[in-house]
């Protein structure tokens, strides 16, 4: 196959990063899809220590600090129900593979959200209650996937782990708009109180319907379709760039990857995620994703307020929500993190800082009363460097290498269903977590610190011995060193015999032929 038309030389302009401020912006606003994600963990979190709610869906229980208890089979399928629905979209990903583009895929994602907030709104029995949280769960099955997969295949290299890092930002900062909402609502008389703050959660599909209307799809899945000239005019509508050679060679560059992709693995079928190096790929996908959970956040997101009500936190609501702003910045802070820092590094040092809060917070809890006030304050401060750390590191980190190891033929399907298996593992810990912390079962409440921390230990040695360093390659380069197999510790040093060079903040890469492959190391010994 012939090479791809070389880019010319990137304009000094581009160097600045104010050149990507386009896709950026746009990507911002995709990233709304998380938002929406976060609002809802942080809201129902708080309608579970929420008298209004509680007296709807709940019951009286004297012993509890609010007088009001919800039964822990009511918790548990309020919160697990969402990811059986994630795993239904996830499903939906895996059959229609390639042809289900990202917009469309955005666009179920806004139409189930307004049916599901609609149904959750106008009833008040268990079984209307527990159809909204389903479908609501199929709807964030396709914001979350859909939205980082749209961002990851419409940014440069360069800036490709900042820009998906966004979502773990906007995660965040939707939780932190959930328990806000709830703590200002909660006054109110009636069910106003958990009908407001889920009625808020048709801003976002509004938004995005009315966004996609005017976006292209991305350009790799326009090229993946045949749709060249939709490609280039994907490229200048979503960064902007006017110079005609470049765009036409940076489409080029993406098609001669997924021709050679085609022709390395002709005839093919979904089955190649477990065959030959994308079976690498696809496990390293999967690993990663469900690293999310395994991080303990899905605890920490869906029953914070309670966990804080049955610690005899004071004023649980507003902790949280210190808790949820302070966690904000390290999400701001994974911008640059992400542009300074490799991946690997990251991910293994916030592993284990990660590990030491959720040990503490369990340490705290066994040493202490539960009426010490020193272990609520503990318990506080813990939490939030915990979320901190997560924002800083971990989730961006994560939500960067599940989108950029597959490979391009397969991301679709790869992230797909890398999304239902975390879906599935979300249900478990949701389905699990009731037991353990409420007290009209085992009651452990922060002592279930000790399972999360010792899963960041295990996910900060996975991450050492099996992860790659990411950073800075192209997704093209990425689909040669995985081809070749080069070993995780390797893949930063490693000169892939199309070496792109790339703008130090732009992210425009200019071509720098290599006539053989060879190891850097062995450079510096001639």
């Amino acid at each position: 196959m012939a090479p791809p038309t070389p880019k010319p030389p990137p304009a000094p302009f581009r160097s600045n990063f104010l050149a990507e401020k386009r896709i950026i912006t746009i990507c911002f606003f995709i990233a709304l899809g998380q938002f929406q994600y976060g609002y809802d963990s942080a809201a129902i979190a708080g309608f579970q220590s929420m008298p209004a709610f509680l007296r709807v869906y709940g019951y009286e229980d004297p012993t509890n600090p609010i007088g009001l208890n919800i039964s822990t089979d009511v918790q548990r399928l309020i919160q697990s129900l969402m990811n059986v629905g994630g795993f239904l979209s996830a499903i939906v990903m895996y059959a229609s593979h390639t042809k289900l583009s990202r917009r469309i895929g955005l666009w179920l994602g806004c139409g189930f959200a307004f049916l599901s907030v609609s149904l959750m709104i106008g009833t008040t029995s268990l079984g209307g209650l527990y159809a909204g949280r389903l479908l609501l769960g199929v709807s964030n099955g396709f914001f979350v996937p859909y939205s980082v997969t749209y961002m990851t295949e419409s940014a440069p290299a360069l800036l490709r782990g900042p820009i998906v890092g966004m979502s773990t930002f906007q995660t965040s900062l939707g939780a932190l708009f959930g328990i806000l909402v709830d703590n200002y609502c909660k006054i109110y008389p009636g069910n106003a109180p958990w009908q407001i703050p889920l009625g808020v959660m048709y801003i976002v599909p509004t938004i995005l319907t009315i966004l996609l209307a005017f976006l292209p799809d991305t350009p790799r899945f326009y090229v993946t379709q045949g749709q060249d000239e939709k490609a280039i005019n994907a490229v200048r509508r979503l960064r902007g760039i006017k110079d005609e050679a470049y765009l036409r060679a940076e489409v080029e560059d993406i098609k001669s990857a997924f021709l050679l992709e085609q022709e390395l693995h002709s005839g093919v079928h979904l089955n190649d995620m477990f065959r030959g190096p994308d079976l690498r790929r696809t496990l390293l996908c999967f690993a990663t994703t469900i690293g999310g959970t395994a991080t303990g956040v899905t605890f920490m997101a869906g029953f914070s307020v309670y966990l804080f009500v049955q610690a005899r936190v004071g004023s649980p609501f507003e902790w949280v929500m210190i808790s949820l702003a302070i966690a904000l910045t390290g999400n701001m802070a994974a911008f640059p993190a992400m542009r300074y820092f490799g991946r690997r590094e990251l991910l293994i040092g916030t592993s284990v800082i990660s590990a030491g809060m959720m040990y503490g917070m369990a340490i705290a809890y066994t040493v202490s009363a539960w009426t010490d006030p020193a272990a609520s304050r503990a318990l506080v401060a813990m939490s939030i460097v915990f979320t901190w750390i997560y924002g800083i590191g971990q989730g961006p980190v994560m939500w960067a290498l599940s989108t950029e190891i597959p490979s391009q033929r397969l991301r679709s399907q790869t992230v797909g269903t890398a999304s239902g298996l975390n879906f599935i593992v979300g249900w478990v810990v949701s389905f699990c977590t009731p037991y353990f912390i409420n007290p009209d079962k085992l009651g452990w409440g922060p002592k279930y610190g000790y399972i999360w921390g010792s899963s960041n230990l295990v996910l900060a040695l996975w991450a050492f011995f099996y992860v790659p360093e990411t950073k800075g390659r192209s997704l093209e380069q990425l689909e040669e060193l995985f081809e070749k197999g080069v070993s995780a510790r390797k893949f930063s040093s490693y000169v892939v015999e199309r070496q792109l060079v790339e703008d130090s903040v732009g992210g425009v890469p200019a071509e720098k032929e290599k006539a053989t492959t060879v190891q850097v190391d062995d450079v510096e010994k001639r």
